[in-house]
């Protein structure tokens, strides 16, 4: 009787629902999956850390406070956004990583920037000669963020087997670095190969590029900033490719045609403007006084004069001229678009973009009609000098 009592027991006992069984079966695979997610974490700012350290032994850091100061502010803010942010990954690991960024300058005259595994970045002070806005350092700080981000290196170790992962971060390192000093560590390793070359400068740029430019439509920066040191660096490469073609930033992020256009497709897909004169000094016209005349202004473009105004108002009437000059260069018309209109006007298209005053004739020892022409001949140069500089990776 006790038996079967007992039996009666275990059978009326409440077994778990098959829905059951099957919330705890996915709570356990959740529960590995974070797990091993925290380790790729661990693992990557234990190896970035260890490597970091190499990297500082063999490369100066710079000891320009100012300098350093400025990276680490943009990089921290940069940073945060990253930590808050699940960025789009078109290649790499598509989880949420969050790491505790690290933002250092390299005492290097070599363009370049880079990142080891845990987000570990260093910009080299050569690069730093060639930005020309807190935007476009923004710029080159989230694309570095998103290699990091995206576990661009993990990533490349895994598919590149022959690499062991001990071996991966200094050799990125020495590679994106550039340095004469951080090559010593590959020098004759002959582990850098086709794979390394080309899944780095292909798939990663990309991804960070999509990734940098997420990072920055969320930030007070103007993501045009990443598509005009891409240009900037386009002019370099094209201007002296016998010193840059092989050196740091050129070899590893190539300003190519392809990764313009993607730039461009993307702004257009978050919808930032194209504004160039924004950002980059070099696509600019700015107002400075006129070395020759006294009490006048001139308007410049790429270290070139354009114009100059004088009278009374003429500071006043070159900052709104600039302005709406800087308009209508950043939408990069046509040079045959410049003409001469009536009573002293220049026009953009049909638009009159601003009309010279006898005063300005009278202080340059010049008829208005003259000075009409030389300004449709300097803005159609510079016109065209924006056209070389798009043109450069376009």
């Amino acid at each position: 009787m006790l038996a079967a009592l007992a039996l009666l027991t275990i059978s009326f006992a409440p077994q778990p629902s098959m829905e059951r069984i099957e919330t705890l079966a996915w709570q356990e695979a959740d529960d590995r999956a974070e797990k091993a997610h925290e380790q790729d974490m661990k693992t990557d700012s234990d190896v970035g850390a260890k490597y970091a350290v190499q990297v500082e032994k063999q490369c100066k850091l710079s000891s320009d406070r100012e300098l350093v100061n400025r990276v680490q502010r943009i990089g921290a803010e940069m940073a945060d956004i990253a930590n808050q942010t699940h960025s789009i990954a078109s290649w790499g690991d598509k989880r949420f990583n969050t790491f505790n960024y690290t933002f250092k300058v390299l005492d290097d005259p070599i363009p370049n920037a880079f990142s080891l595994p845990g987000g570990y970045i260093y910009v080299q002070s050569g690069l730093m000669k060639i930005i020309e806005s807190d935007d476009e350092l923004a710029g080159v700080l989230a694309h570095e963020i998103s290699h990091a981000k995206f576990r661009h290196v993990a990533t490349l170790q895994r598919e590149a087997s022959k690499l062991q992962l001990i071996q991966l971060p200094i050799i990125l390192a020495a590679i994106l670095s550039g340095s004469p000093n951080a090559g010593i560590a590959v020098e004759g390793s002959g582990l850098v190969g086709t794979t390394l070359q080309n899944g780095w400068t292909v798939m990663a740029e990309e991804a960070a590029d999509y990734g940098g430019i997420q990072l920055m439509v969320k930030s007070k920066y103007n993501a045009t900033g990443m598509l005009t040191l891409m240009e900037h660096l386009g002019v370099l490469e094209r201007s002296q490719p016998q010193y840059y073609a092989n050196l740091g930033i050129f070899r590893t992020h190539p300003p190519s045609k392809e990764r313009a256009e993607s730039m461009l497709k993307y702004m257009k897909q978050y919808g930032v403007p194209v504004e160039r004169s924004k950002v980059s000094t070099s696509f600019r016209a700015i107002v400075k006084p006129d070395d020759k005349i006294p009490g006048a202004v001139v308007v410049t473009f790429a270290g070139k004069s354009l114009f100059a105004l004088a009278g009374n108002d003429a500071l006043t009437r070159a900052d709104e001229i600039a302005a709406k000059l800087n308009a209508f260069l950043d939408s990069t018309p046509e040079m045959y678009e410049v003409s001469a209109g009536p009573s002293g006007a220049i026009l953009g298209g049909r638009e009159t973009l601003f009309q010279f005053a006898h005063d300005d004739a009278t202080a340059q020892s010049k008829t208005v009609e003259d000075l009409q022409k030389e300004t449709v001949t300097h803005i159609r140069s510079a016109l065209y000098t924006v056209a070389f500089r798009i043109w450069s990776v376009h």
